[in-house]
């Protein structure tokens, strides 16, 4: 009779198998663990308030393997256009320009947190800068011209002029990063205290360019303050 007890118990066991929904055999079924997120440990950031004097700044920012709550920022810059009357105390010509490049760096370090996410929270950073700019714009001069008769005169009136600036410093700020509710968007505010240093060539013995604190060829303590929005990956 063992037998028979077995084929009995076989069938059923067969039989109730073959009873179970799909529902109820996904359950049964363990859920496969899902693979962990991967950081972001690039981004890049266009700051928003240099445009306004005729600046164009790209920080390209990347976490420090060894020490992923730290990070270091090249922010490559360009200098393109009129010269606005922003940061600048006295009248600027129609014709005023100024073209150049420069470059910064900045160590950061973000402070621990709940999130432990790199490239986000409070931070604190320093790091060197350095910019050069060329500049048009007129002046009152004397101009050597030719008469009618084919003799020279002088004439005093609008004359071209150009003026080379170097200028060079560093920079202490402190800020937040973190990501925004669109994609990989990210927000960087941020504010500080900084020294700048600057010599110039031209054909005046005083640089045009030192009128305050944000002028091009500005010397001495400022305050960097700004946002930056970028991307990560």
């Amino acid at each position: 009779m063992r037998p028979v007890y077995a084929i009995g118990w076989a069938a059923g066991f067969l039989l109730n198998a073959t009873l179970i929904s799909p529902s109820r055999a996904q359950q049964l079924i363990p859920a496969a663990t899902p693979a962990p997120k991967q950081a972001r440990t690039w981004v890049v950031k266009l700051n928003a308030f240099q445009p306004l004097v005729r600046g164009y700044h790209a920080e390209i920012e990347r976490v420090l393997p060894a020490h992923p709550r730290t990070s270091l920022g090249l922010t490559l810059q360009a200098y393109r256009g009129s010269v606005t009357e922003f940061g600048v105390r006295r009248e600027v010509q129609p014709d005023e320009r100024v073209r150049g490049y420069g470059a910064e760096l900045l160590y950061r370090v973000y402070l621990t947190g709940a999130d432990p996410t790199p490239l986000t929270g409070f931070y604190v950073g320093a790091g060197p800068q350095l910019q050069r700019f060329k500049m048009t714009f007129q002046a009152d001069g004397w101009q050597n011209l030719l008469a009618d008769n084919g003799l020279y005169y002088l004439q005093k009136g609008p004359v071209p002029y150009n003026e080379t600036i170097t200028r060079y410093g560093a920079a202490a700020v402190a800020g937040y990063q973190g990501p925004l509710d669109i994609g990989p968007l990210f927000l960087d505010f941020y504010v500080g205290l900084g020294w700048r240093q600057s010599s110039f060539r031209s054909a005046f013995p005083e640089s045009r360019y030192r009128s305050s604190s944000f002028d091009y060829a500005a010397r001495g303590l400022y305050l960097p303050a700004g946002f930056k929005l970028g991307i990560a990956f």
